[in-house]
């Protein structure tokens, strides 16, 4: 009984999608789907993961005015679904401000060393990219493409060549 309870659990934990969160604040959350949506052309509504954060204080410029303001920078992943098939994930960095509640342009803050570190950290992560299962499909999808047409030709002729065909054609009416 305890094994099987231990394989259940293992099932469980190794099918159960985990998702880290970095950040805790729907307004947060809320804000960088908006985000999404207005720059993704196929944006899934609610598809925001907050994947990494960190919270800091800087330096930002707001109408010709420095004031020294807690910025939180999150690492953010949408997902953007097109023909129902293939799903891209893009994944950014924003910047909120946690004291108004609204994201910052990138221009607007002075970065210290803690941004600039984690904007480092993950410069390889941004952009957007094919999920690996979209990636599976579209190869399937080519190379059924390429290989069915001649695999069908075969079955259906056989290993015949055109040529004997027609001379074997010829043979036997004149028979």
């Amino acid at each position: 009984m305890k094994r099987w309870t231990t394989i259940v659990l293992f099932m469980l934990l190794l099918f159960v999608p985990l998702r880290v969160s970095g950040a805790g604040s729907s307004a947060l959350t809320e804000a960088v789907n908006k985000q999404f949506k207005d720059t993704l052309t196929y944006y899934k509504n609610g598809s925001v993961q907050i994947l990494d954060s960190m919270t800091t204080s800087t330096e930002v410029t707001e109408n010709d005015t420095k004031t020294t303001k807690t910025v939180q920078v999150v690492l953010a992943q949408g997902s953007e679904i097109r023909d129902s098939l293939f799903v891209f994930h893009a994944k950014q960095i924003f910047y909120y401000d946690a004291d108004s509640q609204k994201l910052l342009d990138s221009a607007s803050l002075s970065k210290n060393e803690d941004i600039k570190q984690f904007e480092k950290k993950h410069k390889g992560e941004l952009g957007k990219k094919l999920s690996p299962l979209s990636f599976t499909v579209l190869l399937v999808a080519l190379l059924l493409t390429i290989t069915f047409p001649p695999l069908v030709a075969i079955w259906f002729y056989g290993d015949a060549s055109i040529s004997h065909r027609y001379t074997s054609k010829a043979a036997s009416m004149k028979a």
